[in-house]
């Protein structure tokens, strides 16, 4: 079994044993549902992050080892967004409570215009600090990384949470979160950690092929 199948194994269990932890207590009451979220936020962006590392080994390069720094930056990041996310539907539930149309178009602006951009800010900025970037390529990172961000959640949130404030009660609202956050959060690990690589390698490879074809050229004339 490789590492990252390991890895993914092992989170399983993880998750599997929250379940039945505190002698069968609900880690969905009100005195457990922190830790219950920012659990499941942790384990989301880790899980996230390995299937993206594993998918790009199969599909480039089957040497690759998986990079624990690398998800240790994801972790962290779940690790904010978890006490974050929780504490955000709260909020949400008593400014705006109910599922009136009204409400719920309020509820889903609010959460893409002003909680996904907050999100989206701290992703990159926790993730910057600990790659210890400058302020400049930081602020690349929010010009192209963070708009194509902004834009995926566009296309994938909107729906989700209309689903998330109308059907789910509003504890279990943040496991709803997490089982979306999977698939988001492997395409955030793919934009922050592989797309400039992959599209600067793509760059270098036409480069090569002009400079070739400029060469050939010069010959023959």
């Amino acid at each position: 079994m490789s590492t990252f199948n390991r890895a993914i194994s092992h989170l399983s269990k993880v998750a599997f044993k929250i379940r039945h932890l505190h002698k069968g207590k609900s880690l969905f009451s009100r005195r457990f549902l922190l830790y219950t979220n920012t659990s499941f936020g942790i384990i989301t962006a880790v899980t996230g992050d390995l299937i993206q590392q594993n998918y790009q080994r199969l599909m480039n390069d089957e040497n690759r080892r998986w990079d624990p720094k690398r998800s240790g930056k994801m972790a962290t990041a779940g690790l904010i967004f978890g006490p974050c996310i929780h504490f955000w539907y709260i909020f949400l539930e008593k400014v705006l409570p109910g599922r009136s149309v009204k409400a719920l178009i309020t509820k889903i602006c609010l959460d893409q215009f002003l909680f996904s951009p907050f999100c989206i800010s701290i992703f990159l900025t926790v993730v910057g600090l600990l790659e210890r970037q400058g302020l400049d390529l930081l602020k690349e990172e929010f010009r192209e990384t963070g708009v194509l961000m902004f834009l995926t959640d566009m296309v994938i949130w909107t729906p989700a949470q209309a689903i998330n404030f109308y059907f789910v009660p509003t504890k279990y609202r943040v496991l709803y979160d997490n089982s979306v956050s999977l698939v988001v959060d492997v395409f955030y690990s793919y934009l922050r950690f592989e797309h400039k690589t992959t599209h600067g390698e793509r760059e270098s490879q036409s480069h090569r092929h002009k400079v070739k074809g400029f060469n050939v050229q010069s010959s023959l004339s």
